[in-house]
């Protein structure tokens, strides 16, 4: 418990998810130059890249220990990081909720939106690739989107669900999916990495007590 802990900070983690989403609704209606790919033209925001952030500390966290270990422990630590990802998904949305009521900001149900669903889509990739690829695919999204994801009248295409306003139901939808996808294969504990990692982790287990019965010889 006291490694996973330290590895993950959770008090720090969830502290920057709250400062995340505060700085991403009061700059989040500023506009960034990223061209289009298709011929459309739309409107990149800020609170539409600077939220991927929490994800991506979430990637770094885990990635800072040893994953095959991790999966052969006695203790529950998928399940942990299970519970930290759901746990930082409720402080954004809350977080963004309280700060549209301070200021008004419809931006602010765009960054829980989509804060969300990186949370979601990083665990998930973190189930089936590993956190490093996760993190680098899911910091790549948004830009990929802003690129490729505006219509030529200037709306975002249905599946460019970062790109919706805060009405759309559609990436709401799509952030809730995410993040009940992640959260259930990294409980799961899917994909060929953790298969990879299990192996890793059984066989340094069973090194050491080689070890450690021939050092009682």
């Amino acid at each position: 418990m006291n490694w996973w802990l330290k590895t993950r900070a959770p008090a720090a983690f969830l502290a920057t998810v709250v400062l995340t989403t505060a700085c991403a609704v009061l700059s989040g209606s500023a506009a960034l130059p990223v061209p289009s790919l298709t011929g459309g033209t739309g409107s990149f925001l800020v609170g539409h890249l600077i939220t991927v952030l929490p994800a991506a500390a979430l990637m770094y966290a885990v990635s800072r220990t040893d994953t095959g270990m991790e999966w052969v422990a006695a203790r529950p630590m998928h399940l942990w990081n299970t519970l930290l990802g759901l746990l930082a998904a409720l402080v954004a949305v809350l977080a963004a909720a309280v700060t549209y009521g301070l200021t008004g900001r419809a931006i602010a149900f765009v960054v829980g939106r989509n804060t969300t669903g990186y949370l979601g889509l990083a665990m998930l990739l973190c189930a089936l690739a590993g956190p490093r690829a996760a993190a680098v695919t899911t910091a790549a999204l948004p830009v990929a989107l802003a690129a490729t994801g505006w219509a030529p009248d200037g709306r975002p295409r249905p599946w460019a669900w970062v790109l919706h306003p805060a009405h759309s139901g559609l990436a709401a939808g799509a952030a809730l999916v995410l993040l009940t996808a992640g959260a259930a294969a990294t409980a799961a504990r899917l994909g060929p990495t953790a298969l990879g990692s299990a192996r890793l982790g059984s066989g340094r287990v069973r090194s050491v007590r080689l070890g450690l019965d021939r050092s009682g010889r």
